[in-house]
């Protein structure tokens, strides 16, 4: 039996999941989909990023009949975007991605706290997923901090901007660990014992500053995947970060104090192309 034709890249922002998709969207049989749920790409100048969004879809499928988006239409409406997403692709696998936050958007009448409906529907038409993870949280929150403070989120072969030092708040760092921790283990428990479930970490895919995949985990994803070994092994992006934590943290050694002896103190280890 083959991999399903459509894959959900299940993460949170700043985890990677751009330069995931730039490697895998450049094997012939796999086609990537960008962040679907957010809702500013429905006037995007990337035709792409606008006619894949889930909003454009809506609308058009709606066409003044609002009762089509009801809760209780949500099974006909996953199926009818679904369909909607392979008119636009002729690639036999679909990698769909959709952050933790916008799980939402696809919703059925009743649902319980924290249990997206997108899961159920996924699961009941056996599509597959993947789940990106950043375990290190230290380091994905200064992504987030960088990225607010240059107002640059990517940058795709074009040179990163000059790297910035931050002021990390220390129990405010605490309390957004811990929402992320259960997040992450929220979605794994989701689809714990489902067959068509695989969990990545970013940091063993991009080891280093090289752009290029780890041989052994891009292995992995190629026989998950079931296509030949057939890809542009670099992500398309420049890393916004280069800096080790002791150095780009402003107050670091506040922020070793709040963390030491805590279930986070793994984080002032920093990710390997940081070291």
């Amino acid at each position: 039996m083959g991999h399903p034709e459509f894959t959900f890249l299940l993460a949170r922002q700043r985890t990677g999941t751009n330069a995931l998709r730039s490697v895998l969207q450049s094997n012939p049989d796999i086609c990537c989909f960008d962040e679907v749920f957010k809702i500013d790409d429905r006037h995007s100048p990337s035709e792409a990023k606008r006619t894949s969004n889930y909003f454009t879809f809506l609308e058009q499928y709606c066409a003044g009949d609002i009762t089509r988006a009801f809760p209780d239409q949500v099974e006909p409406l996953f199926d009818a975007y679904l369909d909607y997403l392979r008119g636009l692709a002729d690639k036999r696998l679909k990698i769909v991605d959709v952050k933790y936050n916008s799980t939402h958007h696809i919703t059925g009448t009743w649902r319980a706290v924290a249990e997206p409906t997108l899961f159920d529907l996924i699961k009941a038409r056996e599509l597959s997923v993947l789940q990106l993870c950043r375990r290190n949280y230290l380091r994905c929150l200064l992504s987030h901090l960088k990225a607010w403070e240059s107002n640059s989120y990517y940058e795709y072969q074009n040179p990163a901007p000059p790297d910035l030092r931050v002021v990390v708040y220390a129990d405010w760092a605490l309390g957004q660990f811990e929402r992320w921790r259960v997040e992450d283990e929220l979605v794994a428990a989701a689809f714990a014992g489902y067959p068509h479930y695989r969990q990545v970490e970013y940091a063993e895919l991009f080891p280093d500053f090289t752009s290029a995949m780890s041989e052994g985990p891009l292995e992995a994803l190629r026989g998950w995947f079931g296509v030949p070994n057939d890809f542009r092994n670099t992500a398309k992006l420049s890393k916004q970060s280069s800096l080790p934590l002791a150095d780009t943290i402003e107050n670091f050694d506040e922020v070793k104090a709040a963390l030491t002896g805590t279930r986070y103190a793994y984080c002032l280890e920093d990710e390997a192309a940081y070291r």
